[in-house]
């Protein structure tokens, strides 16, 4: 047996492979707080191993007895298993029930494949294979198909998984879920297109840190098809077995690194970098080593071509001299007659050395071989012969064979009861077949070989031990004393020095560490003087601060003064003046900058809204209009709010020339539009480019919808129209005011059906910061998340809000003017209607208002009270009416009243902090705490600086248990204002310190 053990050339590669599947294998093994899917790894790797091995045995044996290599080629079945449970539980199991049944029916599946194996094939014939230098059965598709099997199931695995934890949400997904609710035979078919672009997007450009891992792993089992594409291709034909040999290899290797690699840099357990290069250095050295076995070997086999080639031109050379005196390798000399066919010759033996060398013999073998090469030559050309009997095909094959010319020169290979090679000559008629022993030729082959997977076997072994004992001295040992270091400093001890051995970069890590700790170190003894010394320098420093703080107080006093000023000048003309009863207007403006001032609140910024109306005809032949404008002066705090007031005031002193006293302007909606523009353009234009105003200026014919409008570079008005918000503009078409306009004027219109709203915002709706991770801002740059804002809060102004608020944090100004045509349900603006069109109940109403207002002024509250309910009964909507009766409802205690009419008011105008404060004191007094507390946060969101809002919140919170979110709430009541009793109260209740 110990002569049969001859390696060939592709016993390097596969003892490569082998040694590889070990030692990764070994990595896991030895791996601390081992998973379940660490486990099917190295299931996996070990049935890899045991299918190299088997290749090894059969490459390496020259014995027919190494045909049952395949039983262990095939284990590698159950390796395809592990792999499917290894995409199951990796990082985390999501199909629980569907793995324990999938994973179960594919090991009961392997099992049966591998047992059916051996049963057929326990007395098959064993044929050898000259060009694989192997014995084998002939048999195997079954298992093949199983393996194949298991790999797809794995594939869609990851593809599902993949899908599943990769997050997308770009355009694609933003149709996808706009379809949802539409209805058509073609809604199907397009979402289905649309999921599977979702599904390609999410593979190829996976986003989270579990769908790149998936994706690596899902890379690896491509190469696995690859490689089972590359057995294909030398199956049929297409390639030689050498080049199937040196590819398989190269993809095997490819795949073992590439799974280590993924596993080991998103593995959930501990891993040493220790680890990432040992397994890094093995499979770049067995690469390196078999590409030069690979070499040595190739170039080993045309050195013997050579020499036989050599031998066989000598033979030549002596049959035309007449001589029999032939090289001492030659084991026989046959000839025969000229022309086509492999098989079937007959030959004459001249010369032989070897007593099996016989005419029985040699037909013998001949027919065995041809049998072989025959059936080969089948498998191979499977659909030439479709469709006919074995008979016909073995003829068919046959009368191809015999009209072949074998190769002259070249290897070939005969059997006669012992392997011969052979090369063929001709002279004259005669062809002549110089033979060769190919048990020489493995023994010469093997001579090197075994030396080379010496070499390969040492070098694994030498890795393994001498580069952790390097590492361990070089970097392991350097960074284990830094990381101690690092401890120690933690810990509080400053008297640390890290060794340094040499200068390289964890030498130099180790320097800038110890000079880090140098200088904590003197920087401690430097406040440990200043402590000594402490109450001199506090004394010093007190003063030298107060007299800072006097003057940074004063100034601070004049800048609020300033502000308030501006925001008094500033509140009057941001109105909401307009009384038409089919156009209905609302508004909310949020200025960035707030500020207080003698214990009163306000806000200052550049964003504008107003809105009023208009006649435009004749006197005799009007049209009723109605105006809204949204501007957005540039320029932070006072900037932007001395811009929005010269807006304000210009459009002031516009509407007032144009609408007082229920003036007609003979002008169509163009031209007054156009004369607006040029005249707030020329103001803004003479400050020479230092105020600049964007802005959108629009007018709705009150009966038809018919809308007319100009944007100055304004962010894009939306339409809101059957539950889908879309933008009306689509390009740039203005300038902002004050600047120069590349783009001609033009005044644009379009048409307001029945229930439609128009949206228009400052760019406060899209500058939101979504997140901060790591002082790491990322802001919002998708235009279109403002359309699902408002298709969600389905175009309702305070849910907008909240949803942008929700969304992230707004990071500028940010004003919404909400103007809706002939909607039902919704009550006029402001509860006005114009004068002409009032009814005799509304100045009913309007009467009991006044005469409620004077009751309160004279003291008769309660009776000014039950005036006030008369008209709420009356009319409910009437916004003016509903304030005055929740203030004095509330100021009387009467708390359900208060809550009643307070709701009411605050469900069309939320955007009064006041009356939010009120509404949840009042739900407070009842006991409805949650109520309270939701009404307590929106004046939260309207004044954040409101002190008496912030003890109210902490007191609700902790009265509802949420200890954590009250401690915080007085904590930033207390840092406005220190001194404040309530704050004390609050605090010793919940025992802070």
């Amino acid at each position: 047996m110990h002569e049969s053990i001859l390696f060939s050339h592709h016993s390097i590669g596969v003892f490569s492979l082998f040694l590889l599947t070990c030692v990764l294998s070994g990595f896991l093994i030895f791996k601390k707080d081992k998973t379940l899917p660490t486990y099917y790894l190295i299931s996996m790797y070990l049935g890899y191993a045991m299918m190299f091995f088997g290749y090894f045995i059969s490459y390496s044996v020259f014995d027919p007895i190494s045909a049952y290599h395949r039983y262990f080629t095939v284990f590698v079945v159950f390796a395809i298993v592990s792999l499917i449970g290894f995409c199951y539980n990796f990082p985390k199991n999501i199909h629980p029930k569907e793995s324990k049944i999938v994973i179960t029916g594919a090991f009961l599946l392997a099992l049966t494949a591998w047992v059916h194996f051996i049963i057929k094939t326990f007395r098959m014939e064993k044929t050898f294979s000259f060009t694989a230098h192997q014995y084998s059965f002939d048999f195997g598709k079954e298992s093949g198909a199983t393996i194949l099997f298991c790999f797809c199931v794995s594939i869609v695995i990851l593809i599902r998984k993949i899908v599943y934890y990769s997050d997308y949400r770009g355009i694609l997904k933003t149709w996808s879920d706009s379809l949802s609710e539409k209805k058509s035979v073609f809604i199907a078919p397009a979402k289905i297109s649309l999921g599977i672009l979702i599904g390609l997007k999410k593979i190829l450009f996976p986003i989270g840190k579990e769908a790149v891992a998936l994706r690596a792993f899902l890379l690896t089992a491509f190469l696995n098809i690859l490689n089972a594409f590359n057995n294909l291709l030398n199956k049929s034909g297409s390639i030689d077995f050498d080049t199937y040999a040196i590819a398989y290899f190269i993809l095997s290797v490819m795949t073992m690194f590439l799974i280590q690699n993924a596993y080991l840099d998103h593995s959930p357990e501990p891993t040493s970098f220790m680890t990432k290069i040992l397994s890094s250095a093995v499979v770049t050295i067995m690469l390196a080593l078999s590409a030069i076995s690979y070499i040595t070997m190739f170039t080993l086999d045309k050195s013997i071509q050579s020499k036989n080639i050599s031998e066989m031109n000598s033979v030549k050379t002596s049959i035309r001299n007449g001589e029999k005196d032939f090289p001492k390798d030659v084991k026989y000399l046959l000839a025969g007659p000229t022309g086509p066919g492999l098989f079937g010759r007959d030959y004459e033996i001249v010369f032989k050395k070897d007593s099996d060398i016989a005419t029985d013999s040699l037909k013998g073998g001949e027919a065995l071989y041809k049998k072989q090469e025959l059936h080969e030559f089948i498998e191979k050309n499977k659909k030439k012969y479709k469709g006919k009997t074995p008979e016909e095909t073995e003829s068919l094959a046959s009368k191809e064979f015999d009209g072949t010319n074998p190769p002259l020169g070249s290897r070939m290979y005969r059997m006669a009861d012992r392997f011969y090679t052979h090369y063929d000559f001709e002279i004259g008629k005669k062809r002549y077949e110089v033979g060769f022993g190919y048990l020489e030729f493995r023994k010469a082959v093997h001579r090197v070989a075994k030396w080379l997977v010496l070499i390969q076997l040492g070098t694994s072994v030498f890795i393994l031990i001498a580069f952790p004992i390097l590492l361990r001295v070089s970097l392991v040992k350097p960074l284990n004393d830094l990381l101690s270091g690092v401890e120690k400093v933690n810990h509080g001890n400053l008297d640390v020095n890290v060794p340094i051995k040499t200068m390289d970069e964890v030498g130099f890590l180790s320097l800038s560490f110890n000079s880090m700790v140098d200088s904590i170190r003197s920087a401690r003894q430097e406040l440990q003087n200043y402590a000594d010394h402490l109450e001199e320098k506090v004394e010093e420093r007190t003063r030298e601060v107060q007299e800072k703080m006097r003057e940074v107080q004063q100034l601070k006093i004049q800048q609020d003064g300033d502000y308030f000023l501006t925001s008094l000048l500033a509140k009057p003309l941001f109105y909401n003046a307009n009384k038409s009863a089919n156009v209905n207007t609302n508004f909310l403006i949020r200025q960035k900058k707030y500020f207080e001032f003698r214990n009163k609140q306000g806000e200052l910024g550049g964003d504008i809204c107003l809105t009023g109306n208009l006649r435009l005809g004749t006197p005799e032949n009007f049209k009723k209009y109605t105006m809204a404008l949204n501007g957005d002066a540039m320029g932070k705090s006072m900037q932007g709010a001395g811009g929005s007031l010269v807006m304000g005031v210009v459009m002031n002193s516009i509407m007032a020339r144009s609408a007082a006293n229920k003036r007609v302007l003979e002008k169509t909606p163009e031209e007054w539009l156009t004369e607006v523009y040029q005249e707030v353009h020329s103001v803004f234009k003479s400050f020479d480019g230092s105020m600049i105003i964007s802005a959108t200026l629009l007018l709705v014919d009150d009966e038809n919808g018919e809308a007319f409008y100009w944007n100055a570079e304004h962010p894009f008005s939306v339409l809101y129209r059957d539950g889908k918000a879309s933008f009306i503009e689509s390009d740039l078409e203005l300038r902002k005011l004050g600047l120069d306009s590349e783009y001609p004027f033009k005044v644009k219109k379009f048409q307001l059906y029945p229930g439609d709203v128009v949206v228009l915002a400052s760019d406060g709706r899209d500058d939101l910061m979504l997140s901060n991770v790591n002082g790491k801002r990322i802001i919002n740059e998708d235009e279109n998340l403002f359309l699902q804002i408002v298709e969600n809060s389905h175009a309702e102004i305070s849910a907008i809000e909240r949803a942008i608020r929700e969304t992230g944090e707004v990071i500028d100004d940010l004003s919404i003017l909400r103007i809706g045509f002939k909607e039902t349900g919704i009550p006029t603006t402001a509860g006005l209607v114009s004068e002409d069109e009032e009814s005799e109940d509304r100045i009913t109403i309007r009467n009991l208002y006044k005469e409620g207002k004077e009751l309160y002024k004279i003291g008769e509250v309660q009776k000014a009270i039950g005036v006030l309910m008369d008209a709420y009964a009356a009319d409910n909507s009437n916004q003016r009416l509903n304030k005055l009766l929740g203030l004095l409802s509330f100021k009387e205690k009467d708390y359900p009243l208060a809550v009643q009419v307070l709701s009411k008011y605050l469900s069309y105008d939320p955007d009064t902090a006041e009356l939010w404060y009120y509404l949840s004191i009042a739900e407070k007094k009842l006991g409805n705490l949650t109520q309270a507390l939701q009404a307590a946060q929106m004046v939260n969101q309207l004044q954040p600086m409101n002190v008496q809002n912030l003890v109210n919140l902490s007191d609700l919170n902790r009265l509802l248990g949420h200890k954590e979110e009250a401690i915080q709430y007085t904590k930033n009541a207390e840092e406005i204002d220190p001194e404040n009793k309530n704050i004390r109260k609050l605090k010793k209740l919940l025992e802070i310190d």
